[in-house]
């Protein structure tokens, strides 16, 4: 019998290997701004600038997921 893909399941990691690349390198450049984040005053200007590269970041990052899942 042959088993069906489960929704979680992305596909072959050979096939998506640098797509998991990259998103494991904007998830630690995020991490890395939400810790300069936490560390600034809540209305200072770099915070601001800084949390809109984070949802910059983010956005590319839910893209490139959004990509590897429909491939599946």
């Amino acid at each position: 019998m042959m088993s069906r893909r489960t929704a979680r399941d992305p596909g072959l990691p050979l096939l998506i290997w640098t797509e998991l690349a990259e998103i494991g390198r904007l998830q630690a450049q995020r991490l890395s701004l939400e810790t300069r984040i936490a560390a600034l005053r809540p209305h200072s200007h770099r915070r601001v600038e800084l949390e809109a590269r984070l949802r910059d970041l983010t956005a590319t990052q839910l893209k490139i997921e959004a990509t590897i899942r429909g491939r599946s």
